[in-house]
């Protein structure tokens, strides 16, 4: 397996764990709505960060499909990837202050 794919590998796998484990956490906060509204505020920002980790897992899994296979594609799916993680790190980035 050549390095790119090995790195596209470990991005793919780190996503779809992270989306696993936000969605179970979504699943918790549906059955916790009721009797803790206080988890109310909090669940949009859960939604947000479920669909975002579910978009990179979706990009990367069929960038890291598109190099194994060696499709026309993969260059462009490599892209969306990265910048895919740019926007990811950028939208969890601190602000300076």
């Amino acid at each position: 397996m050549r390095p790119i794919a090995v790195l596209n590998a470990i991005v793919f796998g780190s996503a779809a764990a992270i989306s696993f484990g936000l969605l179970g956490v979504v699943v918790i906060f549906l059955f916790l709505k009721g009797s803790n509204p206080a988890l109310s505020s909090e669940f949009p920002a859960l939604l947000r960060s479920s669909a975002v980790f579910l978009v990179l897992a979706t990009v990367s899994g069929a960038s890291l499909l598109s190099l194994l296979k060696t499709l026309k594609w993969r260059w462009l799916a490599q892209a969306a990837m990265w910048v895919v993680l740019a926007g990811i790190a950028a939208l969890y980035w601190p602000a300076s202050p």
